[in-house]
């Protein structure tokens, strides 16, 4: 299946998110920043690997503010999907695909599905609130299994019937008289 032809909001936002990822790549935060909302006081960022996200420019700042904690980031932003909300604030779906490599640790590739809200500001496209949304971890994990190269098919089956047991180890005792109530 082909992909429908992007709108301009479309290819403007790739463009901002081309630029974006340039600099994230190149750890420029104080300049990543600049590339944010810095007129509104409600941002919200939500990185996959914080619990809770983060509201406003204090959290924010010291998020990107990690000096030393990576030794690489190659951030790689795809499939936008944009529509108007009101003349100047847009709402964005796109694909990212990163390989990281913190400090201490080899490195790791995956990807999130982004949600983003943009405002234009002086003309040009800014972020104001953005939210990785992993898909569930089964999902995931069947996907990233799918390219492994380092486990053959028995381990693959057996990697994700043991995730699917912690999946299902985490219902709460009240789930089943819950659907039971649902009928």
């Amino acid at each position: 299946m082909t992909a429908a032809p992007q709108t301009e909001l479309e290819r403007e936002l790739t463009a901002f998110l081309e630029r974006y990822a340039e600099v994230y790549n190149r750890q420029a935060y104080a300049e990543l920043l600049e590339m944010w909302d810095t007129g509104e006081p409600d941002v919200v960022y939500m990185a996959e690997e914080l619990d809770p996200p983060m509201y406003g420019w204090t959290a924010i700042r010291d998020y990107f503010n990690r000096p030393g904690s990576l030794d690489g980031i190659r951030n790689e932003y795809s499939e936008v999907r944009a529509r108007l909300l009101a003349p100047d604030l847009a709402l964005a779906t796109y694909r990212l695909r990163f390989d990281i490599a913190v400090r201490g640790m080899k490195p790791l590739s995956s990807f999130d599905r982004v949600v983003a809200v943009f405002r234009r500001c002086n003309g040009e496209w800014k972020l104001s609130a953005y939210a990785e949304a992993p898909q569930a971890p089964l999902t995931m994990l069947r996907k990233l299994v799918k390219n492994s190269k380092s486990l053959g098919p028995a381990e693959q089956k057996a990697l994700l019937k043991t995730v699917q047991g912690l999946l299902e180890d985490n219902v709460p005792a009240d789930f089943e008289q819950w659907l039971g109530t649902r009928a």
